[in-house]
């Protein structure tokens, strides 16, 4: 089930029944300024609105929530990561109530709600709301009771008992059972619904420290999952269309409202009384030297976390990301504990305490060849400089680690890094050539594909590079060629791959990256891009637009790209200069599509006693959005549809097989897939409560086409991975595994 108090620093329910699946999440659209500044040219009357010091976001709190902007401040200085989050909510819900046609008066309490819907953490103390590990009892009682202080602070301003309602039961679950006295089911507001849908929309699409953000769909498939239980069947599944729709314009709509059509005395009319006002906004500033060393930080190849004298994470590069496989948005402003990254050093004295902890206290620098434990177990043999940060007088303000890892083990970041030479160069760009993404796209989907972790891949476009080519000529075009490979150089990680695709099409290619983390990356260049004057276009800026996917169970080398390149074609068709992302991402363990540890590649070396692999699958979305799934499927793998009958398809795919004979073409064969669909009602309410909520069954079978073929070895692993790639593409669960 989802977790819908996404303030909860582990991510953990703060009520009994919301405990926390493991696989719970949806795809971050961006930070929050990041989100603001995506909104395309014209939204809003002055595009310098959008500056590093948050002047914009003041501006939208400002005429959203008039003289209670105070109470928003108050939050975002406790919390800053809460404040963002209720931001975004508050948008998402401006726009789904818009969808709807919901009236005025319901639509303004609505966004209010959400905007202040976490007001309560104010009153949270700092030892438990910026808790890296797991929360006690006590702590978890403390976290329930923030709804409650969250009215009782709006209480003394508000009068509006329909407002007040909204935050009152957006906890509640839409069926809690019969013996349960909480209201439920239709009797609860219809803003304290759709605001539980949102907020663990946006709880899912962010990095939390205990695991990364998750790709759009497949949280599409954890709200179906829980539609008629802890969400409003109907409305999951009207939400679930607004995602599928041009999603990236979802927060220019509501921005563009509130700045346009709200007027102070309008914003106001919830409050009852009016606090004096104060001139001025104290965002974040950030001077060039800043922004310099922040730069230096997160280019530097060893990993570097700092905390200050209170022991809060002040910094947390992207080298010590990649090591901790822990998302810096989600670590920065919590509190530092030892037990995150433990260092061990076996030739220290006995009682000799090393860490950031024993360095911060001594204020004594030390350098040591260590190892370092994460929690999960994983070991890394690593050289680490503990620094203290001194301040005038020698007092130590803060701690430094910086960390080399020393593994031997070549990773897959050094072999694509080794690929880089002169003979795999575009002539033009300096980037990478076609052939040398060819062989790079092999390596990464075979690193995916063996589970040592995500691998996504960004497809972009430079719009109307053809009247570029007309108006200026083709020496102006290559100018902005050369300019667009330098900005995607210059956005690229250590182990990123970039590469000419042919034209004016690029591909930045990123191990170890997943879908929500290479969607936010792909809008960081769009938006740094429509920046940059070209001068050999007059000072004219180009844009671009970007298609993002991640490898997926299933997926061989064409699929990948093939689903990029759908996604970019998606881009283009919704008006150009925009990232859209498509996939869904690595659901489960590879391994877990065979009976043993040994993966679906152990079946490719076992002889099959059948020729035809059988599937049940299952998932809650509606069957029309399984067909749309189905058309990307088609689409992605080339197939040819043989014939549709009812709710019955068949598909004749031509697969590559990953054991390949001694000819080329002895590496493909052909594979017959049926599918049949069908929807049937599901019992979702607790203690013997039935409901309306429909789910799709997809039976699928998948047998070769030749009968030469059925003689190959490998030809069972290759069916098994067509249903692998199919339960992907529609967001299903194993009813019958193959």
């Amino acid at each position: 089930m989802i977790d819908t108090t996404p303030t909860s620093p582990t991510g953990q329910s703060t009520a009994e029944p919301r405990q926390v699946d493991a696989v719970e999440g949806f795809e971050r659209i961006s930070t929050l300024l990041g989100d603001l500044n995506r909104l395309p040219s014209g939204t809003v009357a002055n595009r310098s609105e959008y500056d590093a010091d948050g002047s914009h976001e003041n501006q939208l709190l400002s005429v959203r929530l008039g003289v209670a902007t105070s109470l928003f401040y108050s939050l975002r200085c406790k919390h800053r990561q809460t404040a963002d989050h209720s931001l975004r909510v508050a948008l998402g819900c401006s726009v789904w109530a818009d969808r709807l046609q919901l009236p005025t008066e319901l639509r303004d309490r609505l966004e209010v709600a959400a905007l202040l819907h976490d007001i309560g953490n104010i009153a949270t103390p700092d030892r438990v709301l910026k808790k890296p590990g797991h929360l006690t009892a006590d702590e978890r009682l403390i976290m329930d009771q923030a709804p409650d202080v969250a009215c009782e602070i709006l209480r003394g301003c508000c009068n509006d008992d329909s407002l007040l309602n909204i935050l009152r039961y957006s906890r509640n679950w839409y069926k809690a059972g019969n013996d349960s006295d909480q209201i439920q089911g239709d009797d609860l507001p219809l803003g304290a619904r759709m605001l539980a849908i949102v907020e663990s929309f946006d709880s899912m699409t962010t990095d939390q420290v205990y695991r990364r953000a998750f790709s759009q769909e497949r949280a599409v498939a954890e709200l179906f999952q829980c539609a008629g239980t802890q969400f409003d069947p109907d409305l999951v599944r009207d939400y679930a269309v607004l995602l599928e729709n041009r999603p990236e314009l979802m927060y220019a709509t509501a921005a563009r409202r509130w700045l346009q059509e709200l007027q102070g005395e309008f914003s106001n009319r919830f409050w009852s009384s009016s606090p004096s006002s104060s001139s001025g906004t104290t965002g974040e500033r950030q001077t060039g030297q800043l922004l310099f060393h922040q730069h230096l930080l997160d280019t530097m190849c060893d990993g570097v976390v700092a905390i200050d004298g209170e022991g809060v994470i002040t910094h947390w590069n992207y080298a010590f990301e990649r090591m901790t496989n822990i998302a810096a948005d989600a670590m920065i402003g919590q509190a530092w504990s030892d037990s995150l990254v433990g260092w061990e050093d076996t030739r220290a004295p006995s009682g000799d305490s090393v860490g950031l902890s024993s360095c911060l206290r001594s204020g004594a620098q030390s350098r040591r060849r260590m190892r370092m434990v994460l929690p999960e177990g994983k070991e890394t043999p690593v050289k680490v400089n503990f620094i203290p940060i001194l301040a005038a007088e020698n007092r130590v303000q803060g701690a430094l680690a910086i960390v080399n890892d020393i593994s031997q083990e070549e990773s897959l970041e050094q072999k694509v890094q080794s690929l880089h030479v002169k003979a795999t160069r575009d002539g033009l760009t300096g980037v990478a050539n076609r052939a040398e993404f060819d062989r790079a796209l092999g390596d990464v989907v075979e690193f995916a594909a063996e589970g040592k972790g995500p691998a996504s891949l960004i497809l972009c476009d430079i719009d109307r590079f053809k009247s570029v080519n007309d108006t200026f000529g083709h020496q102006a075009g290559d100018e902005a060629l050369i300019s667009f490979a330098e900005v995607l150089a210059r956005h690229s990680r250590d182990g990123d791959l970039v590469a000419r695709y042919g034209g004016e099409e690029f591909v930045l290619l990123c191990p170890g990256c997943d879908n929500a983390t290479a969607a936010k990356r792909a809008e960081t260049i769009r938006s740094d891009l429509e920046r940059i004057s070209q001068p050999a276009l007059n000072n004219k800026c180009i844009t671009a637009s970007f298609g993002v996917t991640e490898y997926q169970s299933g997926d061989t080398e064409s699929t990948v790209v093939a689903r990029a390149d759908r996604a970019l074609y998606k881009a283009k068709e919704n008006g150009r200069n925009r990232v859209v992302q498509l996939g869904s991402g690595l659901r489960e363990p590879v391994d877990t599509m065979s009976d043993s540890s040994k993966g679906w590649f152990h079946w490719l070396l076992t002889p099959s006693k059948s020729n035809q692999v059988v599937a049940e699958l299952v998932t809650r979305a509606p069957v029309e959005m399984v067909i749309e799934k189905l058309r990307g499927f088609i689409a992605d793998h080339n197939a040819e549809i043989l014939k549709v009958q009812d709710k019955r398809l068949e598909l004749r795919l031509d697969v590559r097989s990953s054991i390949h004979g001694r000819r080329s073409a002895d590496g493909v064969s052909a594979f017959h897939l049926l599918i049949d669909l069908d929807e049937r009602n599901v019992e979702t309410g607790l203690h013997g409560e039935h409901s309306s909520l429909m789910e799709t069954v997809i039976d699928a079978s998948v047998s070769p086409w030749r009968s030469r073929d059925r003689r190959n070895r490998e030809v069972k692993g290759a069916c098994r991975n067509v249903i692998a790639s199919l339960k992907s593409y529609l967001m299903a669960d194993y009813v019958k595994q193959p």
